[in-house]
Formats: structure tokens, C-alpha cells, sequence
């Protein structure tokens, strides 16, 4: 049987079957385009390899148990949710590392060390006015108007990575230039 002229469908049977040829098939049918799919969404080698890996992994070993009715949907289905679940433990772990900073801010210097909010406002904007203009462009973007990374990094037309760094950035700067205030009173 000439598994290259086969269909999806037929495919599909034949995994459903633990026929591993099948499966080295639809590997080779589609990892390219699944590939280039998550590549355009995480921009990273070594997180495309992984999430393709994971797919093709619950692929065979959910062979007996799915019902896939269109091949190429459910790869790119299951590549979109892959994609989501990485892009969200990013996103939880940047924000616990944020809030770890500002934690450490807060520790250091003690929230009642300040007198009112306003001082601590004056504080905060008199710290970001000493931050390199882009640092506190991204900073104020991130912290003041609750922009998500991937849309500054667009705005911005930089890499998350970057966006990340002059957030990281600004969080020193903030921790440094409270704790100069602190001393300064």
C-alpha cells in the first residue's frame, strides 16, 4: 500500500490502528506548517520544536481515543491551544518575577515610609523621569496602562525579549531610586 497518495482521513484510520507509518506520514506532511504556524506566534526554535514535539506526542498517544474528523484543523487546533498554554505560563511567571521586584521594592523601602499616596506617586514618577526615555516609555505602557508585552513589543516594534528586559530594567531603576528616596527623608 502506498501510504504517500493516501488521504488525511485514510491516515487517520490507519493511526487509530497504532499503524506507525501513518504516523510518521502525517509528521511528515504537516510539521513544516505547523512549524511555520508557532514559529509566527512564540519566534523561538527550541519553543516550536517543543510544542510540535508535545502535539505529535499526544497525536499518538491519544491515537485510539480521538475522533478527528479534519487532520489538518485538528493539528492546527491543537498547535493554537499548545502555543496559548506556553504564551500564558510566560505571562504568569513574568508577572510573579514583577511582582517578586516590587515586593522587593516595598520591603526594602516600606510602605510607611511614605506619608501619603501622592509622595509615593511623586516618587514613582520622579524615578521613571530618570530612566532611559525608552525604559520608561515601556515601563509606563506596562505598569500604568496595563499594556500586555506582545502588543508593546509591537507598538514599540521590538522583541518581547526586549520589552521584557526594559521592563526588568525599569523595576531596578524603581527599586534603586526608591531606596534613595527613602534616604533622602
Amino acid at each position: 500500500m502506498k501510504y504517500q497518495n493516501l488521504s488525511d482521513e485514510s491516515l487517520v484510520d490507519l493511526l487509530q490502528q497504532d499503524d506507525p507509518t501513518a504516523f510518521e506520514l502525517i509528521y511528515q506532511r504537516y510539521w513544516r506548517q505547523l512549524y511555520g504556524f508557532v514559529f509566527q506566534q512564540l519566534g523561538s526554535k527550541e519553543d516550536c520544536e517543543e510544542i510540535i514535539h508535545d502535539l505529535m506526542l499526544s497525536l499518538w498517544q491519544n491515537r485510539a481515543l480521538s475522533q478527528i474528523q479534519n487532520l489538518k484543523l485538528y493539528l492546527f487546533i491543537g498547535a493554537r491551544n499548545l502555543v496559548n498554554k506556553s504564551i500564558k505560563s510566560r505571562i504568569n511567571l513574568r508577572k510573579y518575577l514583577e511582582y517578586k521586584y516590587l515586593n522587593d521594592v516595598f520591603e526594602t523601602v516600606g510602605p510607611n515610609e511614605f506619608s501619603n499616596i501622592t509622595e509615593l506617586h511623586q516618587a514613582i514618577e520622579n524615578a521613571v523621569k530618570k530612566m532611559p526615555e525608552k525604559t520608561a516609555t515601556i515601563f509606563r505602557m506596562s505598569k500604568m496602562d496595563n499594556m500586555p508585552v506582545k502588543y508593546i513589543a509591537l507598538k514599540m516594534e521590538l522583541t518581547d525579549k526586549a520589552v521584557e528586559y526594559h521592563i526588568t530594567k525599569s523595576l531596578k531603576i524603581l527599586r534603586q531610586q526608591l531606596q534613595n528616596f527613602n534616604s533622602d527623608n
